[in-house]
């Protein structure tokens, strides 16, 4: 059946069955419409509570990283100052340290002349 003996047949009905027709295929579409319409924002729903569950635990692991960062730069300042104060502290004594190494050398080549005269 080709479509000009179609519009053959519908114009035999009169103007209100094509009209009725017409309402009812409307009324059929404006529903599904409603229903595709309740279907996407239920998808929409979905893909938005999703993509907040998933920030909401890349700020929790942030947050987490952060933490950890802080408490690992505060120990390494710590132990930073407690270098720092450390070497000043010892400043003193490693030139003490390093003049007591120069008289031990002295000392064991005084010791190794006193040797080598008196095996000669």
């Amino acid at each position: 059946m080709d479509i000009e003996a179609l519009f053959g047949i519908v114009k035999s009905w009169g103007p209100s069955a094509v009209t009725s027709l017409l309402v009812f295929f409307v009324i059929h579409l404006s529903k599904k419409l409603d229903k595709n319409n309740e279907d996407d924002q239920q998808r929409a729903k979905n893909l938005q509570d999703y993509f907040d569950g998933k920030l909401k635990e890349q700020r929790e692991g942030m947050a987490k990283s952060l933490d950890e960062h802080g408490r690992r730069l505060s120990y390494i300042e710590m132990e930073y100052i407690k270098r720092e104060t450390f070497y000043r502290e010892l400043g003193g004594w490693k030139d003490d340290i390093n003049r007591l190494s120069g008289q031990i050398s002295e000392v064991g080549k005084n010791i190794i002349d006193l040797w080598k005269d008196k095996t000669q």
